[in-house]
């Protein structure tokens, strides 16, 4: 719990959070040459943040795409994060990331809800 508030605390400045998830709609992710949109840069923010919670070096997470989401004038994904270094591959969180339809806006967080397992 402690490691959950943590992340949520780093993340806050970066965007609006809120205690539950909106009730957005699960679509196809929105894919341009065969790749997801957003899906790097999430995984530039959030990447970090998880390895800092780590007690040892070289750990290697693996994002894998859920669904695409949709939720009033804002897009997004929802992601499972597994760390998959040292033949492991095993969970590490849920993350649902929105951001604005706007082009300036895109892959700027509007809102973000990271959930971490113990």
């Amino acid at each position: 719990m402690i490691k959950i508030l943590s992340v949520l605390f780093i993340l806050m400045p970066l965007t609006t959070i809120a205690a539950t998830s909106p009730e957005g709609k699960m679509e196809k992710p929105f894919v341009i040459n065969g790749e997801v949109i957003c899906l790097k840069d999430i995984q530039k923010q959030i990447t970090p943040y998880l390895e800092s919670f780590e007690e040892e070096s070289g750990v290697k997470y693996k994002y894998n795409v859920k669904s695409g989401l949709s939720y009033k004038d804002t897009i997004g994904l929802r992601l499972q994060i597994n760390r998959v270094d040292s033949g492991l591959n095993v969970r590490v969180a849920d993350l649902d990331y929105y951001w604005l339809q706007e082009r300036g806006s895109m892959c700027q967080p509007a809102y973000m809800v990271l959930e971490r397992f113990q």
